[in-house]
């Protein structure tokens, strides 16, 4: 049986534990609040990019965005870091679930990595995901590079993002087309009566506007991705903060026993040598 000493050394122990998970709960916290402010305005960003596609389509005829059949690159996004529960593995069903032969994988976060190699799923490209915000600069312009390179090729048409969101206090698996942009809420938006006063030839635009979808949409990618990877770690970080405090009462408990056990037993000793008798 474990003495008193090496009891309260188990909770220091544990008490140490729960500093750690304490103050990862509140980074974790803190990157929630950061991508929820960022979420909104890009999304406000990608509607106002697509009012402009509806613009030039609606002015010039002769672009459109008609569906092309081709091969697709899938780009998903996962995390590199643990103790985030099931983020990376519902990630990889989804993966497994929308596939396919002609499919291009580029891969975001080292444990979907690991999590699409134990599945034999094959992959193009892989880049470790980022830990905060400010970390998504340099991963999207080492995304772009290798993404575009592939897509310049003619047999490829469509980009596919898989990332991970949070709908109402609930994370879900978004499988979302970004190119070409979908052509309903195109057309759903109103264009302007007049068109666009420019002096660039009407295709140059609309290229223009075509990679700056591409980026914002990237970008909302790994902001979404990160803001669901910190609510998952938060449950687990809670989930474990409360399983420490029960084995630090529990310990708490046992020691008070085991030390009262241990005085009774020296007390048991004292009477037992008999240094209370007279001779």
């Amino acid at each position: 049986m474990l003495s008193s000493t090496d009891i309260e050394k188990k909770v220091k122990a544990f008490q140490t534990i729960e500093d750690i998970v304490s103050a990862m709960k509140a980074y974790a916290g803190i990157s929630i609040r950061k991508t929820e402010e960022l979420v909104l305005n890009i999304r406000a960003y990608e509607e106002n990019l697509l009012c402009a596609i509806a613009d030039l389509i609606a002015h010039y005829p002769n672009i459109s965005l008609e569906e092309q059949q081709g091969k697709r690159i899938l780009i998903a996004f996962g995390s590199s870091q643990g103790l985030c529960g099931p983020f990376n593995e519902k990630v990889a069903d989804s993966i497994s679930e929308n596939i396919s032969n002609n499919d291009t994988l580029f891969v975001i976060g080292r444990i979907l990595k690991s999590s699409l190699e134990s599945r034999h799923i094959a992959y193009y490209g892989f880049i470790d995901s980022i830990v905060s915000v400010s970390g998504i600069q340099q991963a999207l312009r080492d995304v772009i590079s290798q993404i575009l390179n592939i897509y310049r090729k003619k047999e490829y048409y469509n980009i596919i993002l898989i990332f991970t969101y949070i709908a109402e206090k609930r994370a879900e698996i978004s499988v979302e087309q970004i190119l070409p942009p979908d052509i309903n809420r195109v057309r759903t938006s109103k264009p302007t009566k007049i068109p666009p006063l420019t002096y660039l030839e009407p295709e140059i635009i609309f290229n223009g506007v075509l990679e700056e979808f591409l980026y914002i949409s990237l970008y909302r990618g790994f902001v979404e991705s990160l803001r669901s990877e910190n609510w998952y770690r938060m449950r687990s970080m809670e989930a474990a903060s409360e399983s420490l405090k029960r084995r630090i009462t529990e310990l708490g408990s046992l020691q008070k026993y085991v030390r009262q056990e241990e005085i009774t037993e020296e007390m048991l000793e004292i009477l037992g040598s008999g240094m209370f008798f007279k001779r």
